[in-house]
């Protein structure tokens, strides 16, 4: 037995399930969705039973609903989503993108199959059609469906709980894949940026000693001991970034300094 979600006609979510009887493959089509049925379910409609079982909710999802009926009215919280999709206007009606989707014949069938509801019929209607099943949008659309033009508030409050839980628990996840690659980039970065203040560490160092040698004198400066403790002279004066200890802000003392001489000898930087 294979089960997949699909749109009818009308533009209502259906459950598909496909199943083997003999040497034949059949399918038979179920209002809704396919989570909203159990495999128990689906297989009595299967083995035989003459009515299609109603789409019923967890307990799991509906205690989670009723534990936040404050914070997830359903038919506000949907609009709200809708409204932020540019599908309808804050002020309920559709917006003029939308609505020029549609012309007079479909507007005609809304209004004769949905009443005073008919924009949330032509809301459902463009949703399913542009956006991806399971997505916020879908979600807010089928249970405002629920709610006005089908008349299903219990249904609807089950969607809107499904709705909330997957994308809390979707948003947490993403958000820890994103901190997870930020982490890694920070870590990667790490000897790029290590290196990269080495080399801005030498090059100050290669400029103070030329500075100190033309005020010194080449000779001065050729043993590294006297070398390093003219830069570090002229270092606390200017306190240069570069040669500054991050967590004292004190200034790398002649010791480091000296053996920072060789490498700028080797690279002829410094005589």
């Amino acid at each position: 037995m294979k089960k997949s979600d699909d749109i009818d006609s009308a533009g209502n979510p259906i459950c598909v399930v496909t199943y083997s009887s003999g040497l034949t493959e059949n399918s038979i089509a179920f209002d809704g969705r396919c989570a909203d049925y159990s495999d128990d379910e689906i297989q009595a409609v299967l083995d035989g039973q003459e009515y299609r079982p109603l789409p019923m909710p967890s307990s799991d999802l509906l205690d989670y609903y009723f534990q936040n009926v404050a914070q997830a009215d359903t038919p506000d919280f949907c609009k709200e989503v809708l409204v932020e999709a540019e599908v309808l206007e804050g002020s309920g009606s559709l917006t003029r993108v939308v609505e020029s989707t549609f012309d007079k014949v479909h507007l005609d069938k809304f209004k004769t199959e949905a009443g005073n509801n008919w924009i949330i019929a032509a809301v459902a209607f463009y949703v399913f059609r542009n956006f991806q099943t399971y997505s916020l949008q879908f979600y807010a659309a089928s249970a405002l469906y629920e709610t006005y033009v089908l008349k299903r508030p219990f249904r609807a409050g089950y969607i809107t709980a499904e709705m909330i839980w997957r994308f809390e628990h979707e948003t947490s996840a993403l958000l820890g894949q994103k901190n997870k690659k930020a982490l890694q980039a920070a870590e990667d970065a790490k000897p790029i940026r290590a290196k990269l203040k080495r080399e801005q560490k030498l090059d100050r160092v290669a400029k103070i000693w030329h500075e100190q040698a033309v005020e010194l004198g080449n000779n001065a400066m050729r043993k590294d001991s006297n070398a390093a403790h003219a830069i570090y002279v002229k270092a606390l004066k200017g306190r240069y970034p570069e040669l500054l200890v991050k967590k004292s802000s004190k200034v790398i003392g002649p010791d480091s300094i000296k053996r920072l001489l060789p490498e700028l000898r080797e690279r002829d930087k410094i005589g």
